[in-house]
């Protein structure tokens, strides 16, 4: 019996292994917390491209003294460089429009719309061409002013799905007032 209790005493001083089996035990939690240092990382970044998207497509709509379909499908070619390295093509829709109060009304209509295409289903948030206008509580027009809006819609896919996010839709929008011509006409 004594050499059985100095075997295990000897074990239990044996401190061979000791950081191999701690390794062990951590290296879940430290992936994990890899993934989701990632993953929120990656989150927030395609979040920003597709802000920086809205806002220059919209910027440089308002530039133009006036805008056609040609312009806005060159335009919007250029998406997929904006968004890199994020794929936006099948993943993205852009929604471009031109948003007026008429002279003598309160009401705000969508004058003109523009879509990319894509396979993802969306529709503007501003409404439909011709309907009114949903515009946040902090934007009113003056009559006979209208605004461009540049509207994104970018499908995320997350890197481990289910650890942190799901797989969703980041909405992003823009809004500048057209600078060197009215704009109010539709794009042919």
């Amino acid at each position: 019996m004594t050499s059985v209790l100095r075997k295990l005493l000897q074990l239990r001083r044996d401190t061979r292994g000791v950081a191999a089996i701690e390794f062990a035990l951590l290296l879940p939690v430290l992936m994990v917390l890899m993934i989701g240092s990632l993953e929120v990382t990656m989150k927030i970044w395609s979040t920003q491209k597709a802000e920086k998207l809205s806002v220059t497509l919209a910027d440089v709509v308002a530039q133009s003294q006036t805008v056609t379909q040609s312009d806005l499908v060159k335009l919007t070619g250029s998406v997929d460089r904006i968004m890199d390295p994020f794929p936006f093509g099948s993943e993205g829709v852009v929604i471009i429009s031109s948003v007026y109060r008429a002279q003598d009304t309160e009401d705000v209509k969508v004058n003109w719309q523009f879509k990319t295409t894509g396979t993802l289903s969306v529709v503007s948030r501003l409404g439909l061409e011709g309907d009114d206008a949903e515009l946040p509580d902090d934007l009113t027009l003056n009559e006979r002013e209208n605004v461009i809006v540049a509207e994104v819609f970018y499908k995320y896919h997350p890197i481990a799905p289910g650890l942190m996010f799901e797989e969703s839709v980041i909405y992003r929008r823009a809004f500048f007032k057209p600078r060197l011509g009215a704009l109010t006409a539709k794009p042919v």
